[in-house]
């Protein structure tokens, strides 16, 4: 296994509504299944997403690395769950014949690879899969 998951979908829509999606917070609520996420869209900003997780509350935190608009944003992200290790999270839209393809990839940010690692990687690609498929729901609203 590299250090990196990878998940990605085709959405029948062009970047700029893709991309506001992406970065709109009622988008962003959409696909991230109802998590509240407050982002400050610039090289530095702040994201901080909160939900609850089997009925308890949870927050987790990160900060925009890369915004480049319409075409690739990135982010870390510690979650509440494991917060002493951060990954860094890269979303890039291309566009194709059919709409938008959309390319998530989720790495450890120190760039290290652990057995946890290699055990979860199916399940990391699956959520991503179905945060693209929400995407492509809002999106299509």
């Amino acid at each position: 296994m590299s250090a990196t998951v990878k998940a990605s979908r085709v959405i029948p829509a062009n970047e700029a509504e893709v991309w506001e999606t992406l970065t709109s917070r009622e988008g962003m609520k959409a696909y991230m299944v109802g998590d509240d996420v407050e982002a400050v869209w610039c090289v530095g900003g702040s994201i901080v997403m909160r939900g609850k997780y089997e009925g308890k509350p949870f927050e987790d935190r990160g900060e925009v690395r890369s915004f480049e608009p319409w075409r690739r944003l990135s982010y870390t992200h510690t979650s509440w769950t494991a917060p002493d290790k951060t990954r860094v999270v890269t979303i890039e839209l291309e566009p194709q014949a059919r709409g938008t393809e959309v390319i998530i990839t989720q790495e450890n940010a120190d760039g290290s690879v652990t057995e946890a690692d290699e055990r979860h990687q199916a399940d990391y690609e699956k959520t991503w899969s179905n945060i693209l498929e929400k995407l492509a729901d809002a999106v299509a609203e």
